[in-house]
């Protein structure tokens, strides 16, 4: 009987969805989720104080900080911040 549990659980497991994306999560957590998770995200941030920037380059300044191994600890709401502070002109 206890294997029986053992696989129930196990079963039970598999077959829970992951949590949602959330702010906290770090740009590692961000290029293991989904597109529509990591769009989900991105409008709950733009609605709480987006800043300035463009949707497309704020994407992109996620997507190219998520890329680079130091940064994959940050903050997804920390990397958020500074991107939408961020000018395509400011980049070389």
């Amino acid at each position: 009987m206890p294997v029986r549990s053992f696989l129930l659980v196990m079963l039970a497991s598999v077959a829970t969805p992951a949590l949602a994306l959330q702010p906290q999560d770090t740009l590692r957590d961000w290029t293991a989720a989904s597109g529509s998770d990591r769009d989900s995200l991105l409008q709950q941030m733009e609605k709480s104080g987006g800043g300035g920037a463009s949707r497309k380059n704020v994407l992109s300044c996620l997507n190219d900080a998520a890329g680079m191994d130091a940064h994959a600890e940050l903050a997804i709401s920390d990397v958020f911040m500074a991107c939408t502070k961020h000018k395509p002109e400011d980049s070389i």
